[in-house]
């Protein structure tokens, strides 16, 4: 990331070193953008992601049998959240996944943590074997940068020039740049490097630049979670609410981890849960960091998976178990700083 980092500081991001890695935080004043967001619409860094590209003849074959989605029935210019598990189910990693195509030869692209794409990289590669079907990392080909906030945007007609913005799901790719609608009003937008400055360019003459800091806590506010190196392998797809979020599916066969999976739904044995919550501790955790509350004494009872500042403390969302979803949580240790809770912007499903 360290072009489009360098690029940004041009334009006036301002920088920051969290956990080792410089990021562009803000434009300035977070809290100005904070209020952009909840009021209009702003363009960010967000750097965060990488890029795998699976194509062949087979690639559709070979990751609908790996995957927890059904990739078969994946349309072009739709993404879809999808899984990727362990053989005992638990989450390696998290992504959107999309369907293009190069000379008349599927492929699919999957957007993922960063830390994660050279892991799920070279995992997939071991089962490729003899299927005709080939994986490249594109993450240092490409920017990242994210379009979000509360009113429907007009800027997405600087590269969606047929239509309104789109809805959660949709994939547009106009112009050498493709836009992935994570959810409503909140789109990533992969291009390459070598066009970031006339992207960056074009979307901020409609809306104001905003940091990596406004973008995770917008990722975070939509209940998505991104499993990253920290908590990969750590969470069966309930704790992730996979199944709320369309990525896990019930009908389509076998993949790695799914008897597991499917056991737990039928039997009503989701014991973990993702949800949304908020504290005033200014240093933002680490992903990872485990929740305790009088439920389970001293014993963990979940962990935070994401975690991004707010206008006041930070806001997260939290892998928890469900018998502490009433309790007083506390991050770090037992009397740690103490979360609220606040409501997803979806429903769980019942069980």
């Amino acid at each position: 990331m360290t072009a489009q980092v360098d690029f940004l500081l041009t334009q006036g991001g301002r920088a920051a070193v969290i956990r080792n890695e410089r990021i562009v935080a803000d434009f300035g004043d977070f809290s100005r953008e904070c209020d952009t967001f909840d009021q209009a619409a702003c363009f960010c860094d967000a750097g965060d992601y990488g890029l795998l590209k699976i194509s062949g003849k087979d690639a559709e074959s070979f990751l609908h049998n790996q995957l927890s989605t059904n990739i078969k029935k994946l349309p072009a210019g739709q993404a879809q959240f999808s899984l990727y598990h362990t053989p005992k189910g638990r989450v390696i990693a998290s992504f959107f996944i999309w369907r293009g195509e190069e000379d008349g030869v599927p492929c699919f692209y999957l957007l993922l943590a960063r830390d994660l794409a050279d892991i799920v990289h070279k995992r997939l590669a071991m089962y490729v074997l003899r299927a005709q079907a080939a994986i490249e990392n594109l993450s240092a080909a490409n920017a990242y940068l994210g379009l979000c906030g509360a009113e429907e945007i007009g800027a997405i007609g600087a590269i969606n020039t047929s239509c309104d913005a789109p809805k959660a799901g949709a994939v547009i790719t106009q112009q050498n740049a493709t836009m992935i609608a994570a959810a409503n009003n909140l789109y990533v937008i992969v291009t390459p490097l070598t066009r970031l400055a006339e992207i960056w360019a074009i979307f901020v003459r409609h809306v104001p630049p905003a940091g990596r800091y406004l973008w995770r806590r917008a990722w975070i506010l939509a209940g998505i979670p991104t499993i990253t190196a920290a908590t990969s392998e750590e969470l069966l797809p309930y704790a992730a609410n996979g199944d709320a979020l369309g990525g896990l599916d019930f009908h389509k066969g076998c993949y790695p981890g799914q008897e597991i999976i499917a056991r737990t739904r039928y039997l009503g044995r989701i014991k973990e849960r993702l949800y949304l919550m908020r504290c005033a501790e200014k240093e933002v955790f680490a992903a990872g960091t485990p929740v305790f509350g009088p439920t389970f004494g001293e014993q963990a009872c979940g962990m935070i998976v994401n975690a991004a500042a707010d206008r006041a403390g930070q806001i997260m969302l939290v892998s928890l178990q469900t018998q502490a979803q009433s309790d007083a949580v506390h991050a770090g240790r037992v009397d740690g700083e103490k979360l609220t809770m606040l409501a997803l912007p979806y429903a769980l499903p019942s069980e």
